[in-house]
């Protein structure tokens, strides 16, 4: 049980380090939406590809982990 929990918290953590790598990505590329869609979605990719995007995939892989180790380590006591 302890592992699922640290498990999980570690997932949150990458997940939440990567919605917010990108929110910050997004907001300073605000006026390059406005003026070009496409290199918009370009340099937000660039911005976004070698670190949190692997994080956040990471960070989904642990969470199932994660669920899956905290339903099994659950005592079937009823």
């Amino acid at each position: 049980m302890t592992v699922g929990l640290i498990l999980l918290a570690i997932s949150i953590f990458l997940i939440a380090w990567a919605y917010l790598s990108y929110k910050k990505a997004a907001r300073n590329l605000a006026p390059l939406k406005q003026e070009d869609m496409v290199s918009y979605y370009l340099d937000l990719a660039y911005q976004l590809l070698p670190v949190p995007f692997w994080c956040a995939l990471l960070g989904m892989a642990l969470l199932l982990v994660a669920v899956i180790t905290i339903l099994i380590s659950i005592p079937f006591i009823f």
